[in-house]
């Protein structure tokens, strides 16, 4: 069956042969997305990529604070209603004695790394990954605990299979906002099942049953996925799938991680896929890493427009601290989804817009 769709980004590459069609869009002013508060119908969500407090960075924050990522990026979050990222390690004061999942990375975080997450304005993180059960049950009802001592709602994660996929309600305003997570990288071990706690995993059934019924119970669905490839710039066959299916069925945003690094963004079916928003504040000093920030404005329930603020990630440069960078520095990110939707604006390609300010403001199809 044949579907409307933009695909924004690595355009002539992505899904060759498949049945994507990219279409122009129509135009918008670029004060589309202005103003910073919830005004009749309008609620604008903020979203970024991968958020790992451990490791390098917990001497870091230790001595330094919980503002220290912030003084680059901050306004840029700060214009967000509604701000959403992955936590992507878990949250536990003291691993002696704590069972270790083997594998080559593990990660876990002081409870007073919580704070960070706090000073940047989240209200809701996704804990559906590969490195939230990194030791095991102890360190998600560690994360769980400290999550909620400081009012940040989570979703993803539960102590069976059924708690795992049960949406989690933001109230902003008068508005529902739903979240559901999957985790669809290994191990599989974490996995929730019918017995066993840990992270949503979504079949295609499933995936569109659980959004139906989020879909019924709130205003706006945002489903979050950890999946594809590291490092790669094009999506997985799969992740177009599910994340179809999930807009299909209910959703209006869909937002992806795990990469660490940016992949192409979808006008679909009347929502938005962002497939990777790359890494935010992630304690690795990895120089392939790249993110982005991502800005949604709805209106009645439907998002309207986007702004993809590119962010420079590289730790080598940044030490932890995201820096949104002017369209004359994009080249340093070496990006080849940047790439595609700058040389799209540039080629007059209706509904992508490079703003001098810094960032791709993005329209959906009319």
């Amino acid at each position: 069956m044949k579907t409307t769709a933009t695909i924004l980004g690595l355009m002539a590459v992505i899904w060759s042969g498949t049945q994507a069609g990219v279409h122009p869009v129509s135009t918008m002013p670029e004060s589309s997305l202005t103003g910073n508060s919830v005004r009749g119908d309008t609620l604008i969500v903020g979203a970024v990529g991968d958020i790992m407090l451990g490791s390098w960075l917990i001497d870091v924050i230790g001595t330094l604070g919980p503002d220290y990522p912030y003084p680059d990026v901050l306004p840029i979050l700060q214009r967000a209603d509604l701000l959403f990222g992955n936590l992507e390690a878990p949250f536990l004061a003291d691993t002696t004695g704590v069972e270790r999942m083997e594998k080559t990375y593990t990660f876990a975080v002081p409870p007073a790394g919580a704070a960070v997450l706090k000073a940047g304005g989240f209200n809701i993180v996704t804990l559906a990954n590969n490195h939230i059960l990194d030791y095991g049950i102890a360190g998600l009802i560690g994360t769980w605990a400290a999550l909620d001592s400081i009012g940040i709602q989570h979703a993803g994660t539960g102590r069976t299979s059924n708690e795992a996929h049960t949406h989690t309600t933001v109230e902003m305003d008068g508005n529902r906002v739903a979240f559901l997570a999957y985790n669809h990288t290994f191990p599989a071990q974490f996995w929730a099942t019918g017995r066993r706690a840990g992270t949503a995993h979504a079949s295609d059934e499933g995936l569109a049953r659980e959004v139906r019924r989020a879909d019924s119970e709130a205003d706006i669905v945002i489903v979050a996925f950890h999946w594809g490839g590291e490092l790669l710039e094009t999506p997985r066959e799969y992740q177009q799938i599910l994340a179809r299916i999930a807009i299909d069925n209910g959703a209006d945003l869909v937002v992806g991680h795990h990469p660490h690094t940016l992949q192409p963004l979808e006008w679909y079916g009347g929502g938005l896929i962002a497939y990777s928003l790359g890494n935010f504040i992630f304690g690795s000093y990895s120089p392939s890493a790249g993110g982005a920030a991502l800005i949604v404005k709805f209106v009645d329930d439907s998002p309207v427009a986007a702004e993809l603020h590119p962010l420079d990630v590289n730790n080598l440069r940044r030490e932890f601290r995201p820096l949104p960078l002017e369209p004359s520095m994009w080249s340093i990110l070496e990006s080849g989804v940047l790439k595609a939707m700058v040389d799209s604006a540039a080629a007059g390609h209706e509904g992508v817009q490079v703003d001098r300010k810094g960032f791709i403001l993005l329209l959906p199809p009319q």
